[in-house]
């Protein structure tokens, strides 16, 4: 018997927003019956970019595009995922409220459209006619009220902009119960598949204004770590601490369900630890950094378990993102190599700050092993960024 399959798009949803619980009662409860992805990383910081990259198991079927939001097309060099559970006996269909000002049509199939909805209650009466067929079925959902440019009534209620971007989330949760509520009394819940992730975080200008853009910017780990989970019956809950990327989500899902996998490249299981670092982008590659008047910078990441390294117009940062989850600190403005070509962290600034020295906290920390950890770092992962980023160049 075929397993169900349902998607959560949990819209602008990082880890620091997810940490807030009390936000999130319905989802926690799935959460924590789920496998749950802690090292998570999306491949942007938009979410129509994520979105193909999942689709597709593939972040480079939009690279060749030249403006974020206009005119965009797709070079596909495997099925939309739909597309393929659809021509293994699925129902399928893609379903979201309130309606999102963007088409992505050509990005969710060769074939369908992807239905927006007014409001939550007639996106669910839609999703309970296909729920309760016999077919199996794959369901895609997409609550955008937790975008800060998207409202439903719930997200309007509330009293000043804090409140509507707190109960945005609230509607996002709401949708979470709703579906776990419908497959409970149609008795599917056993026998269904549930992969929920965050597309992005929003950076609350941290790093600098861009003109407004609270996503879109540089791949920062508050915009790129979100949460990610799935639940699969007949599998215990645990937590996963390998780097997952959501390009790995595409095999995943095909696999849980045993359906064929494609021709496609990208063949990682986000289950077992197979791989090492992530990688994040938030312009395509054919796009210009602050073009026309634009504020966006172009910028590629990678990631693994404890660095951060970003190129941002060919000048690189990097962070120790476990405990630096804003970003904050390049670590690189302090590593330097003596005359002999030894790395050491110079730490003179700290030094003048306090009498006697740099504090013991700081001391304890970068200790003399840890330069040589970080130049290590620092050279294996610009080796990867770069050619990563050179592969992407080739995609016109």
């Amino acid at each position: 018997m075929k397993k169900n399959i349902i998607f959560l798009h949990l819209e602008s949803l990082n880890h620091t927003i997810f940490n807030n619980r009390q936000w999130f009662p319905f989802t926690n409860k799935i959460y924590n019956q789920s496998l749950r992805f802690n090292n998570f990383i999306s491949t942007a910081t938009s979410s129509l970019m994520a979105l193909s990259d999942l689709l597709h198991g593939d972040d480079n079927t939009l690279e060749h595009n030249t403006h974020l939001e206009e005119n965009i097309s797709i070079h596909r060099h495997c099925p939309a995922l739909f597309d393929t559970l659809k021509q293994h006996g699925y129902t399928t269909a893609g379903m979201g409220y309130p309606k999102n000002w963007a088409n992505v049509d050509a990005i969710w199939s060769e074939t369908d459209t992807f239905n927006w909805y007014d409001t939550s209650k007639i996106m669910l009466a839609e999703m309970q006619q296909v729920v309760s067929r016999p077919e199996p079925f794959a369901l895609y959902l997409w609550n955008l009220s937790s975008h800060l440019c998207y409202y439903d009534d719930i997200k309007k209620g509330g009293a000043n902009s804090l409140e509507r971007w707190q109960r945005g989330y609230q509607s996002m949760d709401f949708m979470v119960g709703q579906t776990i509520k419908m497959l409970l009394e149609s008795q599917k819940l056993d026998n269904t598949i549930i992969v929920a992730f965050g597309d992005h975080g929003d950076d609350f200008w941290g790093h600098d204004f861009y003109g407004g853009y609270a996503h879109g910017i540089e791949p920062y780990t508050s915009l790129v770590h979100t949460p990610a989970f799935i639940f699969c019956p007949g599998m215990k809950s645990a937590d996963l601490n390998h780097m997952v990327s959501m390009v790995d989500i595409y095999n995943t899902v095909l696999t849980l369900a045993n359906v064929p996998s494609t021709s496609c490249d990208n063949k990682f299981f986000a289950l077992t630890p197979q791989r090492k670092v992530c990688f994040s982008r938030n312009l395509f590659a054919q796009q210009k950094s602050q073009h026309q008047g634009s504020p966006l910078k172009k910028g590629y990441a990678i990631t693994n378990e404890y660095f951060h390294l970003m190129k941002v117009d060919s000048k690189f940062k990097m962070f120790l993102w476990k405990t630096d989850p804003a970003n904050q600190l390049d670590i690189l403005t302090l590593l330097k190599d003596s005359k002999s070509g030894i790395p050491y962290l110079d730490l003179k600034k700290v030094d003048r700050q306090r009498m006697g020295g740099a504090h013991p906290h700081i001391t304890h920390f970068f200790s003399a092993d840890m330069a040589q950890v970080l130049a290590d770092n620092f050279h294996h992962l610009q080796q990867q960024l770069d050619s990563w980023i050179d592969s992407k160049k080739s995609h016109k």
